[in-house]
């Protein structure tokens, strides 16, 4: 079991005309987390306007809260959706950070 907090950040572009419905899941999902993880720090959905993505800020307390979260059912749901209806124009982009300088508040 690790202990270190894991800091990543998550991409999903969707497909043409699918916008509303992954905006949909992914509030739902941020809703699930924020009630049903408190070893999730951090769960932020942004919408990027010029390239049309979603991009999700996450911190896990430890790597075992990230493996927790994505075995989660509201975790799941998406994947399962994202499937069966086609949603992305590409891959999920998931990026796993390091941190190396700065400060996360003041």
């Amino acid at each position: 079991m690790s202990d270190q907090v894991v800091d990543l950040v998550a991409i999903l572009t969707p497909a043409p005309g699918k916008k509303d419905r992954v905006e949909e899941l992914m509030l739902d999902l941020t809703k699930q987390v924020y009630k049903n993880e408190p070893d999730v720090l951090r769960y932020r959905l942004n919408y990027q306007e010029d390239t049309g993505e979603f991009v999700v800020i996450e911190r896990y307390s430890s790597k075992d809260s990230h493996e927790n979260h994505v075995k989660q059912p509201g975790f799941q749901n998406l994947v399962k959706c994202v499937k069966e209806e086609n949603l992305l124009s590409k891959p999920l982009e998931l990026k796993i950070l390091k941190p190396i300088g700065g400060h996360d508040s003041r």
